[in-house]
């Protein structure tokens, strides 16, 4: 299969640089992108409900003190050997700058509510959103679904813009984060060959215009309350001079929702392991 349509990335939360890039986002006051991946959570946290038993109370309450201390995760019980899928191994290393990401993002939150991050339970989702991902490629490479280096630059492209920065300054922020250009050129190959998957299994989303209608009232709404909380009211522009980006929205809320289902499905005829 070739020609993907490379559209705007959708930053889904199994993917390492999906999670990289909403941090970098938000460092660099881009706040409104990489909202999709909070939507993007797996359903199979009870997995993990018997795992870390080797720690005491004691320990866990320790573990939070350190963490809200050092604005860091406790990454030194992290097995060499996260996960397992269909005999592919997901490495320790590959694990932790995208647990590490998703604790930022999670940390800048709990600043918000006060609750400290429940680490264990980040642990879980992590590893199930890795898994997920992984399941997706393969399927990709089954069907001999691949990606051209065009598209991938293309798509790094995109990504540069949609963090609000250079493609140079992309990469060093990226590199921050734990990816050296080889990984996330790796890692954008992957997220593109999981949207042509969606797109082969599913084929295009069609967005109706009472669909759109729903998305412009919900987005006025949003305005309406925010405005009411800064005491500066906004004016929300006309629906047609949106309609195009409200489109792309539900659109790419569909695929984010096709994607997590096939997951799922893919999951229950998996022969998965997680360690963590």
């Amino acid at each position: 299969m070739s020609g993907v349509n490379v559209q705007k990335i959708k930053w889904w939360a199994g993917l390492t640089l999906a999670a990289s890039m909403v941090a970098v986002a938000a460092c660099g006051a881009s706040a409104q992108q990489g909202s999709e991946s909070s939507s993007a959570e797996t359903s199979s946290a009870e997995s993990s409900e018997k795992q870390g038993q080797s720690q005491s109370g004691a320990q866990d309450a320790q573990g939070q003190q350190d963490q809200a201390q050092s604005g860091k995760p406790d990454v030194s019980g992290i097995p060499d050997v996260v996960a397992v899928v269909n005999g592919t191994e997901i490495k320790k290393d590959e694990f932790i700058p995208l647990f590490q990401t998703q604790f930022q993002q999670m940390s800048m939150q709990a600043q918000q509510s006060g609750q400290p991050v429940d680490e264990k339970q980040l642990k879980t989702q992590t590893a199930e959103n890795m898994v997920a991902t992984e399941l997706l490629s393969q399927e990709a490479k089954k069907r001999g679904i691949s990606i051209s280096d065009k598209e991938v630059d293309k798509g790094l492209k995109e990504a540069a813009e949609s963090s609000q920065m250079s493609e140079k300054d992309f990469l060093a922020a990226m590199k921050k984060q734990g990816l050296d250009e080889a990984a996330v050129d790796s890692q954008l190959k992957t997220q593109l060959g999981i949207e042509a998957l969606i797109e082969d299994e599913h084929g295009e989303f069609k967005v109706s215009d009472e669909e759109i209608g729903a998305a412009y009232q919900q987005a006025k709404t949003q305005q309406e309350q925010m405005g009411a909380q800064s005491g500066q009211a906004g004016q929300m522009p006309p629906l047609e001079k949106v309609r195009p980006q409200l489109e792309e929205q539900v659109k790419s809320q569909k695929s984010t929702e096709a994607t997590q289902k096939y997951a799922e499905k893919l999951r229950k005829e998996a022969d998965v392991k997680i360690n963590v």
